[in-house]
């Protein structure tokens, strides 16, 4: 292994894994200055080898473990998305030492505590900032900016591409259908989009939020979630008429139970994910197209707000890129410490 490189395995090579490599190589002098490494993506896996990609110098493999048990990768960064088998990689990958870095949602949704827990056993990060709101740094914002301070509500705007599709209805006055499909043709949408416009892709970054903000591990069924897909153009401009447009709006916030014993209150929370009609009052209204748009009220500071892209391979492999940088930090001053030592 070279002292002046942090070798990085790719689980993935789509359009965040893509979007990853191509930061890596865009902003190479500028990682080296901080690092005083250099940050090296030696392996990805992948589903078609003989599928064209526009990357260089990287191996691509279809075996998981070529990356899982390879000495030289420390850092595992897992773009796949899907509950499954990403579970096991990662899992694996926490278990062998290696640090992970993931944007994967859902499987934080429904696995981010137990992941976390394994990852704080075996004293290596597990870091997730563009699991959330994309192009943001939300994450650390609330982890470090925020560590004095306790948050009360959560509202936002967590997905890009229901965004975009609301936005095109409410502007332009297209169909749902049509607005999908230009979604998927710029990028913004999935082939298959349903995480998206069901709610479940903003339910599962409201449920990590809610583990950021509140420290409580709220079970995925436990959101109300309500979609976009059965909006037509009629009541879009019906609504228009009123002053007020579509958003798919995620929120939750800590509500207090009376109990039995009338002084005793048990703590619960609200959490749920549907589309609101908002007026141009609303700061949210104002959050279009692929943007997302998060507003977090807190006892000390107040009402915060933080708005940005939200959906696209850069923005998010902009995000995950920011993950690696800090892990790679970690390594340099670990293996500088174990130079000192011997």
């Amino acid at each position: 292994m070279k002292e002046n490189t942090v070798n990085i395995g790719l689980l993935g090579c789509g359009n965040v894994g893509q979007g990853v490599i191509k930061g890596i190589l865009l902003h190479s002098n500028k990682i080296l200055r901080k690092l005083g490494a250099t940050l090296v993506v030696s392996k990805a896996l992948v589903q078609d080898i003989s599928k064209e990609r526009a990357i260089e110098g990287v191996v691509l493999t279809q075996k998981p473990q070529d990356i899982l048990d390879d000495p030289e990768i420390e850092v595992v960064v897992e773009v796949m998305g899907g509950e499954h088998p990403t579970y096991s990689f990662i899992k694996e990958a926490l278990a062998k030492g290696k640090h992970v870095v993931t944007a994967n949602k859902l499987l934080l949704a429904l696995h981010g505590a137990e992941l976390q827990e394994i990852a704080q056993r075996k004293g290596i990060c597990l870091l997730y900032e563009g699991s959330v709101l994309g192009g943001i740094p939300i994450l650390r914002t609330i982890q470090y900016g925020l560590a004095g301070d306790q948050v009360k509500k959560i509202c936002g705007i967590l997905n890009g591409t229901t965004n975009y599709i609301l936005t095109q209805m409410a502007e332009s006055g297209k169909g749902y259908e049509e607005a999908l499909r230009e979604a998927q043709e710029a990028g913004y949408a999935e082939s298959d989009p349903t995480m998206d416009v069901t709610g479940l892709d903003a339910a599962c970054k409201l449920v990590i939020l809610c583990r950021e903000c509140f420290e409580l591990n709220i079970p995925l069924e436990e959101v109300e979630i309500n979609g976009i897909q059965r909006l037509t153009p009629e009541e879009v401009a019906e609504q228009k008429e009123q002053g007020r447009v579509p958003k798919l709006v995620a929120e939750a916030a800590i509500i207090e139970h009376s109990s039995s014993e009338p002084e005793k209150k048990r703590e619960g929370i609200m959490a749920k994910v549907g589309v609101q009609w908002l007026s141009g009052e609303a700061i949210l209204s104002h959050v279009s197209g692929v943007d997302n748009g998060l507003s977090l009220e807190t006892q000390l500071v107040g009402d915060l707000f933080w708005k940005g892209p939200g959906a696209g391979g850069l923005a998010t492999g902009g995000a995950v890129l920011s993950d690696i940088v800090e892990i790679a930090k970690k390594v340099v001053v670990e293996r500088s410490i174990g130079n000192a030592a011997r």
